[in-house]
């Protein structure tokens, strides 16, 4: 009899576990069927279940349940979860932690590539909404599922975006990571130097802020404009104008032909009023890079703001005095002419720049009652305008 009892046990035993085996079938099945909340139930009992949780198959198969949660479109389904795709990511780790053998390791895979473009659409949501947390928690995924499912892939974009949203979200050390990690790959140039030494300076660390400038400078001297003007901007801001024009000045000795730095030093000359010391850096830029939009702009906006003031000083001229008022504004009329090459070769670099078609739209519109030839000028660009809005 207790031989009898004892096999009792045993069937009894085997057939809980049966059950639980049976369960996660089932789900498999729910899911296609679109019965999540059924499926989900099922896989949370057999998690805990002493016969299921420790499977491979278990825990594929929660990541399944609750990838399809997060790609559903149906809110009640969406509902059944808030991270979905959390949980996912962490059930699919889990059953390649325990399938010894490998033999779930490619439907895994391929499970968790399909799942990188619901992550990533996540965290732009997230995002949207604010939800900063979340947001870098679904880029930090996408990196999990490359480092899973595609080991040595980088996804540089991911990373850049994950250092962004943890540095809106004051996750500073997070933030740090990512940029850095972004240095090490060389994306996003420039940008991420200063990124990252604007976080140092926010944090209170001035030395760490102006080492992270200046090495940035040397590793991309023919684009580092950006950290030029923040290098700067730091000085002025400090009231130390002389100083900032003193380092680019050494910027310069040591490197005498980028034209980014003479372009820096024009655009300080110009805040501090010496037009004509600008002047001769901006020509200097363009000597060196005949393309280098900016200082043809610059130039351009320097003798467009000559004529605006003319035109003011005209203005001011008594109504008794109609002769000396036309000179006045021909003459200022004939400045704003000059500027016109200025801004007709920054439309020659880059077509689609709209603040110099509406520069060129204005100056040919004002000009083209004494200069005929700008009406043609003056349609052309208008469409152009027209068109990019």
């Amino acid at each position: 009899m207790k031989r009898f009892g004892l096999m009792f046990t045993l069937v009894a035993f085997s057939a809980t576990a049966m059950a639980q085996g049976t369960k996660v079938t089932s789900a498999a099945s729910n899911i296609k069927y679109g019965e999540l909340a059924k499926a989900k139930d099922a896989l949370e009992e057999a998690i805990v279940h002493e016969k299921t949780k420790g499977q491979a198959k278990t825990w594929m198969v929660r990541g399944d349940v609750y990838k399809a949660i997060a790609e559903s479109k149906d809110p009640a389904k969406k509902a059944l979860s808030e991270t979905p795709t959390r949980i996912a990511l962490d059930s699919y780790k889990k059953a390649i932690s325990l399938d010894a053998k490998g033999s779930l390791r490619k439907q895994i895979n391929n499970q968790l590539l399909m799942m990188s473009f619901t992550v990533q659409n996540a965290a732009y949501e997230f995002n949207d909404k604010k939800d900063l947390v979340n947001a870098l928690d679904c880029f930090e995924q996408s990196l999990s599922i490359d480092s899973l499912a595609s080991p040595g892939k980088v996804d540089s974009a991911i990373i850049y975006n994950a250092g962004l949203i943890a540095d809106q979200g004051k996750n500073y050390d997070k933030a740090r990571f990512y940029y850095n990690r972004c240095i090490d790959i060389r994306y996003g140039g420039a940008q991420v130097f200063g990124l990252l030494a604007i976080l140092d300076k926010n944090q209170g660390d001035t030395a760490a802020y102006m080492a992270t400038l200046e090495r940035g400078m040397k590793v991309y001297p023919d684009d580092c404009q950006p950290l030029l003007v923040e290098i700067t901007n730091h000085y002025m801001q400090q009231d130390q104008s002389d100083l900032a024009l003193e380092y680019l000045a050494k910027a310069i000795e040591r490197e005498p032909n980028n034209a980014s730095f003479f372009f820096a030093q024009g655009a300080m000359l110009d805040k501090l009023g010496k037009t004509d010391d600008a002047k001769v850096a901006y020509e200097k830029a363009i000597e060196i890079n005949p393309e280098h939009f900016d200082s043809w702009l610059n130039l351009g906006v320097q003798v467009y703001n000559k004529a605006v003031e003319m035109a003011k000083a005209a203005n001011d001229i008594p109504a008794n005095k109609p002769k000396e008022y036309d000179a006045a504004i021909a003459a200022a009329f004939e400045q704003m002419n000059k500027a016109i090459p200025y801004f007709e070769k920054c439309h020659t670099i880059n077509p689609a720049d709209t603040y110099t078609m509406q520069a060129l739209k204005e100056c040919y519109y004002k000009l083209r009652q004494t200069h005929p030839e700008y009406n043609d000028k003056y349609n052309d660009i208008k469409a152009k305008l027209e068109a990019a809005e």
